[in-house]
């Protein structure tokens, strides 16, 4: 809970207001039992006229008033203040996201993260807003009265606590559980929102091959499962909650019997009888709300730590320092890293790459072509050895400073549910509309957006959805190619494309990345013949480096990469 304590001391004095009002609210609402209980012991003794009576319901009348407006200026203040913490979480979440390896994210399961950054951080909200203004002052508003009634009779006080005490004593075993259970439901409920997301996901796959009763299995046991659970713990909570409520009301019982027997043996004047069980009954319920807390303290603790895993998470290493870089060199040496400890994917890595050149990445399947581009890219943190730009080590650029320098085009590309014309621009947020119109002709994809409904207006759905692959990857190259930074990388980003657009696209590329660094993760080994360089990674290692035409002569890997390439397409 230090996390949200945290939270809670950034905006210590709007909350300190809204305890205050609801402080003021609950001790307007404890002078209305103060009132009944005069107006009672003025009934017995018919000591006051009709008058009296009426000025004290209007007085009564007056406190429920301002209970009210207490109340709801402390609710309106609680609320604005608990959406202003959830949307810091939600900032601090993202941030921690955007600074972590990708491997580190990509670990955990969509469902989970979702879960945790919408539905969970939204739960906390109504406890946010009542919990600590609402137990705060349903603790001090007895508290006070509690003093009152000591100093009337400090006997028939005391005694009123004993079903306190024991209702308290049998909350404890729910609260115990909430610890053990709540975390165990929250882990039941991410398994159920990643079948749900694994459903829709793979609903193309599901129908193929006729697995829609086996997924819907998957997703229709995790909700019983969830439900069983919650059907369980409630059912051990029942009777503990049970005599818990039933037991702390009866204070006002335990008090009666007591107290008729000091009134019957003189030490205890009637009137203060009466006022003293209205005062227990109104004490009773500001303890009862205080009690039904019990189990949004426990559900906070879980969320908070699923919170604060995720932003005590490692980090990469980049330092928050916009370095002037002098050349684009990029250097790589004596680099060693690996996704998991005891397999490593990448050995002693050296690789030295020319400002202005274009250099191609070859190699089998899982030899760590795309992992070095990644690398580049500042996506993880290398285990040894360092990448420098411009003598630049990576890590001492902020990650700001970092993505302006390099353009990454990934096989698998995303784009955002908005147009095409808006996700372009994410490239360059100042690219005009006539920019972006020409950096699209060069990338083969105007006039497949101009034949569409709304043209670069198009929305173009849910990750890209309403788009091929290979229209998703011309305007993710369009993206690329306008932000215009030095370092261009792209990571098998022609693998959907036919061979008409792919030839035009090799063109564009060609004209647009004049003077820049061009790395090229290459599955097509024909796209590759003319560039500057190639280094051939096997198993992990550089293999061998050179031209096209040097390593056809000179490396047998090579050789065998060309002639498994040529083989595929004659066979394609």
């Amino acid at each position: 809970m230090d996390l949200l304590k945290k939270y809670i001391k950034r905006n210590k004095a709007p909350y300190f207001i809204s305890v205050l009002f609801a402080i003021l609210g609950v001790i307007s609402n404890l002078f209305v039992y103060i009132i009944l209980s005069k107006m009672i012991i003025s009934l017995i003794d018919g000591s006051q006229d009709f008058y009296y009576y009426i000025n004290k319901i209007f007085l009564i009348l007056s406190c429920l008033i301002i209970k009210e407006v207490f109340m709801f200026l402390s609710t309106m203040i609680s609320h604005k203040t608990a959406y202003k913490i959830i949307r810091d979480i939600r900032k601090s979440l993202m941030e921690k996201l955007f600074n972590m390896p990708l491997g580190d994210i990509l670990n955990e399961s969509t469902g989970k993260l979702k879960d945790i950054i919408v539905n969970q951080v939204d739960n906390t909200e109504t406890t946010l807003a009542h919990m600590i203004p609402e137990m705060t002052a349903n603790l001090i508003g007895p508290i006070i009265l509690f003093v009152y009634m000591l100093i009337l009779d400090y006997r028939l006080s005391l005694i009123s606590l004993i079903p306190l005490v024991i209702g308290g004593f049998f909350m404890t075993g729910p609260m115990k559980r909430m610890k053990v259970k709540f975390p165990q439901a929250v882990k039941i409920g991410q398994d159920m929102n990643n079948s749900v997301v694994e459903y829709i996901n793979g609903i193309e796959v599901i129908k193929t091959f006729n697995q829609g009763e086996k997924s819907y299995r998957k997703y229709r046991d995790n909700v019983y499962k969830k439900a069983n659970y919650y059907y369980d713990w409630m059912g051990e909570n029942t009777r503990d909650y049970a005599i818990s409520m039933s037991i702390a009301p009866v204070g006002i019982l335990t008090i009666i019997p007591f107290g008729l027997y000091f009134s019957m043996n003189g030490s205890l004047d009637g009137g203060v009888f009466l006022t003293l069980i209205i005062l227990s009954f109104g004490t009773i319920q500001n303890i009862m709300r205080v009690m039904t807390f019990e189990d949004d303290i426990g559900r906070m603790s879980t969320i908070f730590e699923e919170i604060k895993n995720i932003l005590s998470a490692r980090e990469l290493s980049h330092k928050n320092e916009n370095l002037d870089i002098k050349n684009y060199n990029i250097e790589i040496k004596n680099v060693d890293f690996s996704y998991e400890k005891d397999k490593q994917v990448l050995n002693n890595i050296n690789i030295n790459i020319e400002e202005g050149s274009v250099n191609a990445l070859v190699g089998e399947s899982g030899s760590g072509k795309s992992t070095i581009a990644k690398l580049i890219s500042g996506f993880w943190d290398v285990d040894s050895g360092s990448i420098s730009i411009g003598n630049v080590n990576i890590k001492d650029m902020s990650l700001e400073k970092l993505s302006t320098v390099i353009s990454y085009v990934a096989q698998d590309n995303f784009l955002f549910d908005m147009s095409i014309k808006d996700n372009i621009r994410i490239g360059n947020k100042n690219a005009s509309d006539e920019e972006i119109i020409e950096v699209c002709k060069k990338a083969a994809c105007h006039d497949f957006i101009m034949k569409l409904s709304d043209g670069y207006d198009t929305r173009v759905g849910e990750a890209g959805k309403h788009l091929s692959g290979g229209e998703r990857q011309r305007i993710s190259i369009a993206r690329a190619m306008i932000k215009n930074a030095p370092i261009v990388i792209l990571d098998e980003a022609t693998s959907y494309i036919d061979p008409e657009n792919e030839a035009l696209i090799q063109d564009a590329i060609s004209e647009l990345v004049k003077g820049k660094t061009l790395i090229i993760i290459a599955h097509r080994l024909k796209t590759i013949t003319d560039v500057d360089n190639i280094f051939v990674i096997k198993n992990g290692e550089l293999a061998c480096k050179g031209s096209h035409e040097e390593l056809l002569k000179e490396s047998k890997d090579y050789h065998n990469l060309w002639e498994t390439a040529l083989k595929g397409e004659e066979n394609a």
